[in-house]
Protein backbone atom coordinates (compact mmCIF):
# COMPACT_ATOMS: atom_id res chain seq x y z
CA UNK A 1 0.00 0.00 0.00
CA UNK A 2 1.58 3.15 -1.06
CA UNK A 3 2.38 6.01 1.64
CA UNK A 4 0.31 9.16 1.39
CA UNK A 5 2.20 11.96 0.36
CA UNK A 6 2.19 15.38 2.79
CA UNK A 7 2.80 18.78 2.54
CA UNK A 8 3.90 20.14 5.69
CA UNK A 9 4.52 24.29 5.64
CA UNK A 10 6.11 25.01 8.95
CA UNK A 11 9.27 26.80 9.96
CA UNK A 12 12.85 24.79 10.67
CA UNK A 13 13.75 23.21 13.10
CA UNK A 14 9.79 22.21 13.57
CA UNK A 15 9.16 21.22 10.08
CA UNK A 16 12.07 18.81 9.76
CA UNK A 17 10.88 17.39 12.75
CA UNK A 18 7.47 16.99 11.82
CA UNK A 19 8.91 15.58 8.26
CA UNK A 20 10.73 12.79 10.32
CA UNK A 21 8.23 12.09 12.68
CA UNK A 22 5.90 11.61 10.16
CA UNK A 23 7.42 9.35 8.30
CA UNK A 24 7.71 6.82 10.96
CA UNK A 25 4.16 7.06 11.10
CA UNK A 26 3.56 5.66 7.30
CA UNK A 27 3.39 8.86 5.43
CA UNK A 28 5.77 10.84 3.04
CA UNK A 29 6.36 14.15 3.29
CA UNK A 30 7.80 17.13 2.03
CA UNK A 31 8.31 20.64 4.04
CA UNK A 32 9.18 24.06 3.21
CA UNK A 33 8.73 27.19 5.43
CA UNK A 34 7.75 29.75 2.27
CA UNK A 35 4.08 29.87 1.19
CA UNK A 36 5.33 30.37 -2.19
CA UNK A 37 6.92 26.91 -2.32
CA UNK A 38 4.71 25.17 -0.97
CA UNK A 39 2.39 26.39 -3.61
CA UNK A 40 5.07 25.10 -6.54
CA UNK A 41 4.89 22.43 -4.72
CA UNK A 42 1.29 21.81 -4.59
CA UNK A 43 1.49 22.71 -8.36
CA UNK A 44 4.10 20.47 -9.65
CA UNK A 45 3.55 17.42 -6.76
CA UNK A 46 0.02 16.88 -5.33
CA UNK A 47 -1.08 15.88 -2.12
CA UNK A 48 -3.12 13.88 0.07
CA UNK A 49 -2.62 15.97 3.20
CA UNK A 50 -1.67 19.05 4.60
CA UNK A 51 0.24 20.21 7.87
CA UNK A 52 0.01 24.44 7.82
CA UNK A 53 1.81 26.25 10.58
CA UNK A 54 -0.74 29.40 11.37
CA UNK A 55 2.26 31.10 12.05
CA UNK A 56 3.43 30.72 8.34
CA UNK A 57 0.46 32.64 6.50
CA UNK A 58 1.16 35.73 6.99
CA UNK A 59 -0.71 38.99 8.18
CA UNK A 60 -3.79 37.30 6.57
CA UNK A 61 -3.56 34.43 7.65
CA UNK A 62 -7.26 33.15 6.64
CA UNK A 63 -6.82 34.70 3.12
CA UNK A 64 -3.36 32.93 2.65
CA UNK A 65 -5.03 29.46 3.75
CA UNK A 66 -8.13 30.09 1.25
CA UNK A 67 -5.00 30.35 -1.62
CA UNK A 68 -3.59 27.53 -0.40
CA UNK A 69 -6.44 25.34 -0.07
CA UNK A 70 -7.36 26.42 -3.46
CA UNK A 71 -4.20 25.07 -5.12
CA UNK A 72 -3.90 21.88 -2.41
CA UNK A 73 -7.59 20.82 -2.80
CA UNK A 74 -6.60 18.00 -0.08
CA UNK A 75 -7.37 17.99 3.91
CA UNK A 76 -5.76 20.65 5.97
CA UNK A 77 -4.62 20.11 9.43
CA UNK A 78 -3.45 23.50 10.76
CA UNK A 79 -1.50 24.09 13.44
CA UNK A 80 -2.43 26.98 16.15
CA UNK A 81 -1.50 28.60 19.04
CA UNK A 82 -2.74 27.23 22.26
CA UNK A 83 -4.87 29.63 23.31
CA UNK A 84 -7.08 29.36 19.53
CA UNK A 85 -10.29 27.82 20.47
CA UNK A 86 -12.60 27.59 17.65
CA UNK A 87 -11.71 25.67 14.16
CA UNK A 88 -11.05 28.49 11.10
CA UNK A 89 -12.79 27.51 8.06
CA UNK A 90 -11.49 26.25 5.19
CA UNK A 91 -9.53 23.14 6.99
CA UNK A 92 -10.25 19.44 8.30
CA UNK A 93 -8.35 19.45 11.57
CA UNK A 94 -6.39 21.45 13.99
CA UNK A 95 -4.16 20.77 16.77
CA UNK A 96 -2.55 23.40 19.56
CA UNK A 97 1.14 23.63 19.46
CA UNK A 98 3.52 22.46 20.66
CA UNK A 99 1.40 19.49 18.95
CA UNK A 100 2.38 15.75 19.49
CA UNK A 101 3.37 13.56 16.71
CA UNK A 102 0.93 10.77 17.16
CA UNK A 103 -1.97 13.45 17.94
CA UNK A 104 -1.01 14.71 14.45
CA UNK A 105 -0.53 11.49 12.71
CA UNK A 106 -4.13 10.63 14.29
CA UNK A 107 -5.60 13.83 12.73
CA UNK A 108 -4.47 13.35 9.23
CA UNK A 109 -5.62 9.55 8.56
CA UNK A 110 -8.72 10.83 10.15
CA UNK A 111 -8.96 13.64 7.75
CA UNK A 112 -7.97 11.48 5.19
CA UNK A 113 -10.99 8.80 5.96
CA UNK A 114 -13.17 11.64 6.13
CA UNK A 115 -12.08 12.29 2.08
CA UNK A 116 -12.04 9.12 0.96
CA UNK A 117 -16.23 8.74 2.30
CA UNK A 118 -16.71 11.91 0.56
CA UNK A 119 -15.87 10.72 -2.48
CA UNK A 120 -13.20 13.88 -3.38
CA UNK A 121 -10.19 13.50 -0.95
CA UNK A 122 -7.85 14.95 -3.59
CA UNK A 123 -7.28 15.73 -7.14
CA UNK A 124 -7.03 12.48 -9.01
CA UNK A 125 -3.68 11.55 -9.02
CA UNK A 126 -2.39 11.48 -12.43
CA UNK A 127 1.01 10.36 -13.24
CA UNK A 128 1.90 12.96 -16.10
CA UNK A 129 0.73 15.68 -14.23
CA UNK A 130 3.98 16.86 -12.84
CA UNK A 131 5.98 16.41 -16.08
CA UNK A 132 7.05 19.02 -17.97
CA UNK A 133 8.84 19.25 -21.37
CA UNK A 134 11.62 21.18 -21.41
CA UNK A 135 13.77 22.51 -24.40
CA UNK A 136 17.23 23.14 -22.83
CA UNK A 137 20.05 24.25 -25.11
CA UNK A 138 20.30 21.16 -27.48
CA UNK A 139 18.80 18.60 -25.75
CA UNK A 140 14.59 18.05 -24.90
CA UNK A 141 13.83 16.71 -21.63
CA UNK A 142 11.20 15.74 -19.48
CA UNK A 143 11.03 16.93 -15.64
CA UNK A 144 9.26 15.29 -13.06
CA UNK A 145 9.38 17.07 -10.41
CA UNK A 146 7.37 14.54 -8.04
CA UNK A 147 10.25 11.62 -8.79
CA UNK A 148 13.00 14.41 -9.12
CA UNK A 149 14.14 13.14 -12.38
CA UNK A 150 15.28 15.20 -15.28
CA UNK A 151 15.07 12.83 -18.64
CA UNK A 152 16.77 13.21 -22.10
CA UNK A 153 14.17 12.32 -24.17
CA UNK A 154 16.27 11.12 -27.02
CA UNK A 155 18.60 8.89 -25.19
CA UNK A 156 16.16 8.28 -22.40
CA UNK A 157 19.02 9.06 -20.08
CA UNK A 158 18.00 10.34 -16.72
CA UNK A 159 19.65 12.85 -14.10
CA UNK A 160 18.37 12.44 -10.49
CA UNK A 161 17.84 15.80 -8.80
CA UNK A 162 17.88 16.23 -5.08
CA UNK A 163 15.21 17.93 -3.50
CA UNK A 164 16.85 21.63 -3.04
CA UNK A 165 17.69 21.03 -7.04
CA UNK A 166 13.93 20.44 -8.04
CA UNK A 167 12.51 22.91 -5.58
CA UNK A 168 15.04 25.54 -7.77
CA UNK A 169 14.44 24.21 -10.63
CA UNK A 170 10.47 24.69 -10.41
CA UNK A 171 11.74 28.17 -9.15
CA UNK A 172 13.68 28.70 -12.18
CA UNK A 173 10.95 27.19 -14.68
CA UNK A 174 8.17 29.66 -13.46
CA UNK A 175 9.76 32.62 -14.71
CA UNK A 176 10.13 30.82 -18.23
CA UNK A 177 13.74 32.25 -18.66
CA UNK A 178 13.45 36.01 -16.83
CA UNK A 179 16.07 36.21 -13.91
CA UNK A 180 14.95 35.46 -10.48
CA UNK A 181 16.64 37.16 -7.90
CA UNK A 182 18.95 35.34 -4.89
CA UNK A 183 16.62 36.94 -2.22
CA UNK A 184 13.71 35.22 -3.74
CA UNK A 185 15.40 31.93 -3.87
CA UNK A 186 16.87 31.95 -0.66
CA UNK A 187 13.10 32.56 0.67
CA UNK A 188 11.16 30.25 -1.17
CA UNK A 189 13.31 27.43 -1.00
CA UNK A 190 14.73 27.72 2.50
CA UNK A 191 11.98 29.84 3.90
CA UNK A 192 11.80 33.23 5.58
CA UNK A 193 13.31 32.70 8.79
CA UNK A 194 16.00 30.79 7.39
CA UNK A 195 19.90 31.21 7.89
CA UNK A 196 20.98 29.67 4.54
CA UNK A 197 23.80 31.85 3.23
CA UNK A 198 24.09 33.12 -0.28
CA UNK A 199 27.23 30.92 -0.37
CA UNK A 200 25.27 28.18 -0.42
CA UNK A 201 22.91 28.60 -2.81
CA UNK A 202 25.71 29.63 -5.05
CA UNK A 203 26.68 25.40 -3.87
CA UNK A 204 23.55 24.15 -4.91
CA UNK A 205 23.14 26.36 -7.79
CA UNK A 206 26.58 25.14 -9.45
CA UNK A 207 25.36 21.49 -8.80
CA UNK A 208 22.27 21.37 -10.79
CA UNK A 209 23.97 23.65 -13.24
CA UNK A 210 26.57 21.09 -13.94
CA UNK A 211 24.12 18.33 -14.47
CA UNK A 212 21.57 20.67 -16.82
CA UNK A 213 25.08 21.07 -19.06
CA UNK A 214 26.45 18.02 -18.67
CA UNK A 215 27.05 16.85 -22.38
CA UNK A 216 25.83 20.16 -23.61
CA UNK A 217 29.06 21.05 -25.18
CA UNK A 218 29.68 24.85 -24.43
CA UNK A 219 25.98 25.75 -23.98
CA UNK A 220 25.28 28.06 -21.44
CA UNK A 221 21.61 26.91 -19.80
CA UNK A 222 21.63 28.34 -15.80
CA UNK A 223 23.18 31.53 -16.10
CA UNK A 224 24.57 34.01 -13.68
CA UNK A 225 22.98 37.81 -13.68
CA UNK A 226 23.47 40.47 -11.97
CA UNK A 227 21.42 39.72 -8.77
CA UNK A 228 20.33 36.03 -9.24
CA UNK A 229 20.17 33.71 -11.81
CA UNK A 230 17.67 32.68 -14.82
CA UNK A 231 17.40 29.43 -16.99
CA UNK A 232 18.45 30.31 -21.01
CA UNK A 233 14.95 29.31 -22.17
CA UNK A 234 11.86 31.05 -23.63
CA UNK A 235 8.00 30.64 -22.69
CA UNK A 236 7.50 27.82 -25.71
CA UNK A 237 10.53 26.21 -24.41
CA UNK A 238 8.42 25.07 -21.11
CA UNK A 239 5.26 22.78 -22.36
CA UNK A 240 2.95 20.57 -19.58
Amino acid sequence: MSRPRILILADNPLAAALAEGLEGHGFRAEATAARDAALALAGAIGFEAAVVDRGNLGRRPQAALGVLAAALRCPICLLVPPALRAKPSGIDAFLPKPVRLQALAAALRTALRAGARTGNPMPAKNPRKAISRLRLGNADFDFDASARRLRHRSTGVETVLTEIETHLLSMLLRTAGQAVPREDLLRDVWGYNSKVSTRTLETHIYRLRRKLEHGQGRAKILETVPGGYRLALRGKDVRK
